[in-house]
């Protein structure tokens, strides 16, 4: 006789338990109370057992190895949830889900955070309403949905009023600056021929990759082929530099596309706009496409006037569509200033605009980047600059301000 329940039993496949969890995590701790829980949900629910961190907060850097799918950064402790989680957010590849715990009860840290593309947790939280967040936050990591979306490299442009003004240097010296501190930065060459920018990054025998040598038609790349056209320049640091096409515009709209792509690959995508390019960057699309946008310019009164009306187009593009665009003009002096027709007060004057950062002269500047040394690494002043450019890239505050009032809290915090 056939004995179907028999039949079924032997030729059922085993049964494999569902998990509904993250298949990796790392915690970001502050306290035991913190460690305690989420270690006591990963050991309930049956997950693979997170990847604890502790020193990180106090660290610059973050292991970006050592992060997996989904991030629990508690900021309990902190005395500022979003400054600090801003201060890690560069460093955290826009891939990744965030889970920021805190103790602020406001509006604003949340919406702040949420601005990040970070999810807010209020502490205290009993284990299954972090449990059923973590669920949900994976789930959105799955169908790409949530607040991660958001979660996207910031794209600064640095636009040259000038040829010849230093826009590839400040570019190069940024894109180091962001590497050096472990975040992942493409710097993308938008000079076609002609270009030094091996020079400034110390490339030897750089190969730019060639459109009329392409198979694939455009409109079928995706983000893992984009990443087929970047150069490994150093840790952290890759290099995006094309030539060929029929035209310097299809080259340019290649590499935005590209660019596009490669949004959701890094932390800061950096383009180089030197004003020796055959093109001229259109305001729209600088408003459009960047989140920042960096106005290099030197004491001459054309490349002021130039100035001038790039950033007055770009605040009119922003009122009228309601960006967020941030513009950060930057003053390189590259050569003496009695070699200049204009001083420091009459640019400001002429600018109409406070002017961000300074880039003082230095004769040595070139024979630096001639032996294949980082400027910001070897001058003090190109330092403080500089760091206090990817501050202000970064939204966070100007921690060299000598305004009376900072100079006040800085006495009275002692």
């Amino acid at each position: 006789m056939f004995d179907l329940a028999k039949a079924i039993s032997k030729n059922a496949a085993p049964m494999i338990p569902v998990v509904n969890g993250p298949k990796s995590c790392t915690l970001i701790y502050q306290s035991q109370e913190c460690l305690s829980l989420v270690e006591e949900i990963f050991l309930f629910e049956g997950w693979n057992e997170p990847t604890i961190q502790k020193e990180a907060l106090k660290s610059t850097k973050l292991n970006r190895e050592d992060l997996h799918d989904i991030i629990l950064l508690e900021l309990n402790q902190s005395s500022n949830v979003v400054e600090d989680a801003r201060r890690l957010a560069s460093q955290i590849p826009p891939h990744k889900g965030v889970i920021v715990i805190g103790k602020e009860d406001a509006i604003s840290t949340l919406r702040a955070l949420k601005d990040m593309g970070f999810y807010y947790v209020f502490w205290p939280v009993n284990k299954q309403e972090l449990a059923d967040f973590i669920i949900h936050v994976n789930n959105n990591l799955r169908t790409f949905s949530g607040v991660s979306k958001q979660r996207k490299a910031k794209r600064v442009a640095v636009v040259g009023t000038k040829g010849g003004i230093g826009t590839t240097m400040i570019t190069a010296e940024l894109a180091s600056v962001f590497s050096s501190q472990g975040t992942d930065t493409i710097l993308v060459d938008h000079q076609n021929a002609d270009s030094n920018i091996d020079i400034l990054l110390s490339l030897k025998n750089l190969q730019r990759h060639n459109l009329t040598d392409m198979t694939m038609p455009i409109h079928e790349l995706d983000d893992e082929s984009a990443v087929g056209f970047l150069t490994n320049v150093r840790s952290h640091l890759r290099l995006l530099a094309l030539e060929g096409g029929e035209s310097d515009l299809q080259v340019l709209n290649f590499s935005q596309t590209l660019c596009q792509l490669l949004t959701r690959n890094t932390n800061f995508i950096l383009e180089d706009y030197s004003a020796s390019v055959a093109f001229r960057p259109d305001p729209l699309i600088l408003s459009e496409r960047s989140d920042v946008v960096i106005v290099v310019l030197e004491p001459s009164v054309a490349s002021v006037r130039t100035a001038r009306k790039l950033i007055e187009r770009l605040n009119n593009l922003q009122i009228s569509d309601s960006n967020k665009l941030r513009i950060i003009p930057v003053l390189n002096i590259h050569r003496p200033l009695n070699a200049f027709s204009l001083n420091k007060q009459e640019v400001a004057q002429y600018l109409q605009t406070p002017i961000a950062i300074e880039l003082e002269y230095n004769r040595n500047i070139a024979r630096l980047i001639i032996e294949g040394k980082r400027a910001h690494k070897h001058d003090k002043q190109m330092q403080q600059a500089f760091d206090e450019l990817g501050r202000l890239i970064n939204g966070q505050a100007n921690t060299n301000s000598k305004t009376p009032l900072s100079w006040f809290k800085k006495v009275f915090n002692r």
